[in-house]
């Protein structure tokens, strides 16, 4: 029932929804105000991980819908985690560039980076239980 509540959304409306979600997110420069929560130290790389894991997955779930739920090959699945961190890369760029009070921090880029390829490995390693043979 998921499935078809999910493939009668709009055409790659989850990966366009959840990616200006992130941009909100990293590029305004107070997106949460005085509730901005605080967490452990290096909690930011855990939230970077799993804003691009999911960014990864919105855009896996997008590619697997195109093409009527059949499994995602490995490059599909590939190509939806890079261009998950390559996305990651650049707003850390525009953060460096923006000069909004924002920092640029590689760790954040690798944070964003290992996000999206333990989502891309969770996802071959899982995507049977949804696909259509």
């Amino acid at each position: 029932m998921l499935r078809k509540q999910i493939s009668a959304l709009p055409p790659w409306l989850p990966t366009a929804a959840t990616l200006a979600l992130i941009l909100w997110l990293t590029l305004s420069p107070d997106p949460l105000g005085d509730e901005s929560p605080t967490f452990f130290p290096g909690a930011d790389k855990v939230v970077h991980a799993l804003m691009f894991g999911f960014l990864a997955v919105m855009a896996m779930l997008d590619l697997q819908r195109s093409r009527n739920w059949r499994p995602l090959p490995p490059r599909a699945v590939v190509a939806a985690a890079l261009a998950s961190a390559l996305a990651g890369i650049a707003v850390e760029f525009a953060q460096l560039f923006m000069d909004m009070g924002r920092g640029f921090e590689v760790a954040d880029m690798a944070a964003d980076a290992a996000g999206a390829s333990a989502c891309a490995g969770m996802w071959l390693l899982l995507q049977k239980r949804w696909s259509r043979p």
